[in-house]
Order: structure tokens, then C-alpha cells, then sequence
């Protein structure tokens, strides 16, 4: 996760398991409707679920914001 200056987000996705693109955008969305911010994430979930990754995801802005 990094600040970018460009004044929006972007994600980068990289997974070997197909047909969870709507998974992803789901919880994408659910991260941004609770974070509000211009960030760059890149994400390889490493077999990890989408919901392993929203909780990391979570983690790193708790550990950015203390």
C-alpha cells in the first residue's frame, strides 16, 4: 500500500485462481467504502481467499493510521 498524487486509487491484482473477479470487486469496494483515500495497492494473494486479503488490507491502515 502507497500514497499516490495522483488523487485516486489504483489496485493491482495478480492471483492464479480464475473466475473470482466479482469476488474481488466486492471486497474492493467494501475496503474503499470504509477507507477513503488516494493509494496504490498491489495485491498477490498467493492462494490466499479475498477475505484473507480484506483483512490484510485492514491491518495495513490500522498500522498506518497508529
Amino acid at each position: 500500500m502507497q500514497p499516490t498524487e495522483t488523487g485516486s486509487a489504483y489496485v493491482s491484482i495478480q492471483t492464479s485462481v480464475n473466475g473470482f473477479s466479482s469476488s474481488w470487486k466486492a471486497v474492493m469496494d467494501r475496503f474503499f467504502s470504509k477507507y477513503d483515500g488516494a493509494v496504490r495497492i498491489d495485491i498477490n494473494d498467493a492462494g490466499a481467499t479475498p477475505g484473507s486479503v480484506m483483512l490484510r488490507l485492514e491491518q495495513a491502515v490500522e498500522v498506518i493510521e497508529s
